[in-house]
C-alpha cells in the first residue's frame, strides 16, 4: 500500500491531533439528558439498587460512542491521503514525463501535413504514454521551458494526467473566469499566483516563448525521483538543446576523492594550488576539477531515461538580433541593427522590413544560402513622435519563400522620445562651459549672468536643466528643471558640505554604475582645491566621484527633479582655483552623460532584452518604491520586486513591456517601456533531432520508452468513504435507539 496524498505527514498528524481533540470535547459537552417527571417515587427506590450494577456498563456504552465517533474521524483522515493498492508491486514505474514547452515547439511540422504543431503532437505522445501505464505506476509531468513547473503530484490517476496535459477548455476571457482577478486591477502576489496556475490549468501544456532549460529540468526530475522504485524520465522532445546542456549529466555515482595517503595515517595528501604544478588543464587540481563538476552536473546514476522525438522540417529563417540606438551628438536620429541567419539546409528567400509604428521605413529583399548570417545597419534614421519599432520576415513566393516557424520572423525594439533640452547657464563667460554644450545638437542654450539672475530668478522658468557656475543662488528654480552646479558653497549647497576645504585632492574612484560616469576616466585629473560634499543616503544622496574618502562629486534625487554638484570650479578669469578637466575629452562626455540623465535617457541602457532570462533595470525616479507592476504584451499584469531602484525583468512573451513603480497612493513615480524578443540562434535552429545522446560523446544514448509492465493498483478511498458513511449511520441509530447513551 502506499499514500499519494498531498499533504505531508506531520501535517496530516497535526490535522488528525486536532480533530481527535474536537471530537473529545464535543463529546464532553454534548446534549445533557432528557428529563422526565415521573408521578411515583417509589420508583427511584428500584433505580437506586440497579445503579451500581448498571454504572459499568453505562460507562462502556459511552466510550463506545467515543470510540465509534473517533474511529469515523480517522477513516475520513486516512482517506484523504488517497491509499492505493499495488504499489509495492516490484515492476511499478515511478515516471516523470518533460514535456518540452520551449519557443522551438511552435513550429507547425508536427506531421507530415503541417497541420500541427510539435506542442500538439507532443500532448498526442504523452497521451499515449499516461494510456500505456501499469494500475502501479505513478506519474508526475513537468512542464519544461526556461522554468521548470512541476503540474501534478505522483498520481495513478490517468483522467486526472490526460486533463493536466490538455487542459480545461473554457473560451471565456480570463477575467471573466471566477476565482481569477481582471488584469487591469492591481493584484497581490498570491492573486497573481492563483491567476497563472488557473490559466496554466485552462490552457493546458501550450509552447511558451522562450528557450528550453535542460540542465534544470533534468536536475528536478531527479529529485522529484530520489529514493523511489523504478525511477524513469521519459522526454518528449524536438532535442533542439544546445550541446552544453547535453554534456552537463552524468549517470555514474561520483567516487569520493581520497584525502589522506595510503599508509593509513591519516595525514591529507598535498593537492597542487591553482596554476601550480598541477598536471590538469587549467593548473587545477584533481580535488577541484572534481568539485567542479559535481556542481555543474547533474547525476542521473539509478534513473532510467528516455527520449520521444517529435518535429519533421529543419527549414527556418530567424531574426536572431534587433536592437536600436539613438547617437549621442544628435538624439533626434537614431540607427537600426538587424541580425538574420538562415538555419535551413537549403537557399532561402525573405522581405525583411523595418516599420517605425505603423509606417513601413525600409523593405529590403534577402537571399540567404544554407547558414548564411546577414548583418543589416540602417544608419541616420529620422525620429518621430512614435517609439515602437519593428522588423518582419515578410515571406515571398517560391522555393525557400517561407518556414514552419513563425515566432523569430518578428522582433521588437523602443526608441525613447527625445525632445531638445532648454538649458540655461548661469555664469561670468566661462568659454568651456559654453563650448562644451555647444558642440551637443539636441541642447538649446541660454546664458545670463550671477547678476541678471539675482535680480530676476524667473528667467529660469520653462527650462529644462540650469547650470550654476560657481554661484549658489538664494533662490532656487522651481521643479522639475534639473540642476547642475560647479562649486556650490554656503548654506544654500544642495547637498551638505564638509567644514574645510581640500587642497590638490587626487581622485582616487568613481561610480562606474551610475548613469552620469559611464565611459569617464577621472584618475588622472588636476585640480588644486575642492569642496568635499556629506551625502545622506536617506535623502536620496549619493556620491559619484572620491578623493580617498572625501567626496568631490555628488548626485541627489530631489522630488521630480535632479541635482549634480561638482566640488570644484571650471577656469574662468578672476578664480583662484581651477581644474584641468575641461582639457580632457572626460568634460564633454560628463556634460552629454549629466543631461542625460536629467532627461531620464541612459543611451547606453538596453530597452531590447531576450526572453527567458532575469535582468536588473533602472528605474529612473523609483526613489522609496519597493514593487514594480509589468504589464505584458497579453495585458496580464504581474508584479516584481525594486530594489534601490532595479526592478527584476522576466519577459517570457515576445512583444512589448511596461514596468511601472507606484508609491503607498498608487501614483506611478516611475515608469519604463521594455521589448522582449526570442533572440535565440539555439532556439531559431528548429532541426529536431531523431537521436539524443546525455553526457557527452561517451555518454548514453536515450532510446524510447518500453512498454510499462502490467501492474495492479487499486485506490481505496472510496471505499473508505462508504466505510465511514456506514459508521456514521450505526452510530445514529445506536444513538436514537439509545444504546450508546
Amino acid at each position: 500500500m502506499s499514500l499519494l496524498g498531498p499533504i505531508s505527514g506531520a501535517l496530516f498528524y497535526y490535522i488528525a491531533g486536532g480533530a481527535a481533540a474536537l471530537a473529545v470535547t464535543a463529546y464532553i459537552i454534548k446534549m445533557r439528558r432528557r428529563r422526565f417527571e415521573v408521578p411515583f417515587s417509589a420508583l427511584w427506590k428500584r433505580v437506586l439498587e440497579q445503579k451500581d450494577v448498571n454504572s459499568l456498563w453505562k460507562q462502556l456504552k459511552r466510550l463506545i460512542s467515543l470510540l465509534l465517533m473517533l474511529l469515523i474521524i480517522g477513516v475520513v483522515l486516512f482517506s484523504a491521503l488517497d491509499p492505493t493498492l499495488g504499489a509495492v508491486d516490484r515492476k511499478a514505474r515511478s515516471v516523470v514525463i518533460l514535456i518540452d514547452a520551449s519557443a522551438s515547439m511552435k513550429s507547425t511540422d508536427g506531421d507530415d501535413e503541417g497541420k500541427k504543431t510539435r506542442m500538439q503532437v507532443a500532448r498526442e505522445e504523452a497521451d499515449k504514454l499516461i494510456d500505456s501505464m501499469g494500475g502501479g505506476d505513478i506519474a508526475m509531468i513537468m512542464r519544461v521551458d526556461n522554468q521548470t513547473t512541476p503540474l501534478s503530484r505522483f498520481t495513478s490517476d490517468q483522467p486526472m494526467l490526460h486533463k493536466i496535459v490538455h487542459g480545461v477548455t473554457d473560451t471565456r476571457d480570463p477575467a471573466e473566469i471566477p476565482g481569477l482577478p481582471k488584469s487591469a486591477q492591481p493584484a497581490t502576489s498570491a492573486e497573481d499566483n492563483a491567476r497563472r496556475a488557473q490559466q496554466m490549468l485552462q490552457s493546458g501544456v501550450n509552447a511558451s516563448d522562450t528557450p528550453a532549460d535542460l540542465t534544470r529540468a533534468l536536475s528536478a526530475a531527479a529529485d522529484a525521483l530520489r529514493d523511489r522504485p523504478n525511477p524513469l524520465i521519459v522526454l518528449i522532445s524536438d532535442g533542439a538543446f544546445p550541446e552544453q546542456a547535453l554534456e552537463l549529466v552524468t549517470f555514474d555515482k561520483p567516487k569520493p576523492v581520497e584525502s589522506g595517503s595510503g599508509s593509513g595515517s591519516g595525514s591529507a595528501k598535498p593537492q597542487p594550488k591553482i596554476g601550480q604544478g598541477s598536471n590538469v588543464p587549467g593548473g587545477l587540481s584533481p580535488t577541484l576539477q572534481f568539485n567542479m563538476k559535481n556542481l555543474a552536473t547533474v547525476d542521473l546514476s539509478g534513473v532510467d531515461v528516455r527520449y520521444i522525438p517529435v518535429g519533421k522540417k529543419s527549414e527556418n529563417v530567424g531574426i536572431i538580433a534587433f536592437n536600436v540606438r539613438r547617437y549621442i551628438a544628435n538624439k533626434a536620429a537614431y540607427e537600426v541593427y538587424i541580425e538574420v541567419q538562415n538555419f535551413g539546409q537549403e537557399a532561402a528567400h525573405r522581405e525583411l522590413k523595418l516599420y517605425n509604428g505603423t509606417t513601413n521605413v525600409n523593405t529590403l529583399r534577402i537571399d540567404l544560402a544554407p547558414g548564411q548570417r546577414l548583418k543589416q545597419i540602417y544608419t541616420n534614421l529620422p525620429g518621430s513622435t512614435e517609439n515602437k519599432l519593428s522588423a518582419v520576415l515578410a515571406p515571398v513566393d517560391g522555393p525557400g519563400g517561407s518556414d514552419t516557424f513563425a515566432l523569430d520572423d518578428t522582433a521588437y525594439a523602443l526608441l525613447p522620445v527625445r525632445k531638445k533640452q532648454k538649458v540655461l547657464m548661469v555664469t561670468t563667460d566661462n568659454l568651456f562651459l559654453e563650448g562644451a554644450l555647444l558642440v551637443y545638437d539636441n541642447v538649446d542654450p541660454a546664458k545670463v549672468s550671477p547678476e541678471e539672475y539675482k535680480a530676476k530668478p524667473s528667467l529660469a522658468d520653462g527650462m529644462d536643466v540650469v547650470i550654476f557656475d560657481d554661484f549658489t543662488p538664494e533662490v532656487l528654480p522651481p521643479p522639475p528643471a534639473s540642476l547642475l552646479f560647479f562649486h556650490p558653497s554656503g548654506e544654500n549647497s544642495p547637498v551638505a558640505m564638509a567644514k574645510n576645504d581640500i587642497n590638490k585632492p587626487h581622485i582616487t574612484e568613481i561610480d562606474q554604475g551610475h548613469p552620469v560616469m559611464r565611459w569617464v576616466t577621472m584618475a588622472d585629473v588636476f585640480m588644486d582645491r575642492s569642496s568635499a560634499f556629506v551625502p545622506e543616503a536617506r535623502r536620496g544622496e549619493s556620491c559619484l566621484s572620491y578623493a580617498v574618502r572625501d567626496c568631490l562629486v555628488a548626485a541627489k534625487r530631489d522630488g521630480k527633479r535632479k541635482v549634480l554638484a561638482f566640488g570644484f570650479s571650471l577656469p574662468a578669469s578672476g578664480r583662484d582655483s581651477a581644474t584641468d578637466l575641461p582639457l580632457r575629452v572626460a568634460f564633454p562626455m560628463l556634460l552629454v552623460n549629466a543631461l542625460d540623465w536629467f532627461a531620464g535617457d541612459q543611451s547606453d541602457l538596453l530597452t531590447t532584452y531576450p526572453t527567458g532570462t532575469r535582468e536588473r533595470i533602472p528605474l529612473d525616479g523609483a526613489v522609496g518604491a519597493t514593487e514594480a507592476e509589468v504589464k505584458g504584451p497579453d495585458g496580464g499584469i504581474t508584479r516584481t520586486p525594486v530594489v534601490e531602484g532595479l526592478a527584476t525583468f522576466y519577459g517570457h512573451r515576445v512583444g512589448f513591456y511596461e514596468v511601472a513603480a507606484k508609491d503607498a497612493l498608487g501614483k506611478v513615480i516611475a515608469r519604463i517601456e521594455l521589448a522582449a524578443n526570442l533572440a535565440s540562434p539555439t532556439e531559431s535552429d528548429i532541426a529536431p533531432s531523431a537521436e539524443l545522446t546525455l553526457g557527452g560523446k561517451n555518454g548514453k544514448k536515450l532510446e524510447a520508452p518500453e512498454k510499462f509492465a502490467i501492474t495492479h493498483s487499486r485506490q481505496l478511498w472510496i471505499y473508505l468513504i462508504l466505510f465511514a458513511m456506514g459508521l456514521i449511520l450505526v452510530e445514529w441509530i445506536t444513538y436514537h435507539r439509545r444504546i450508546t447513551v
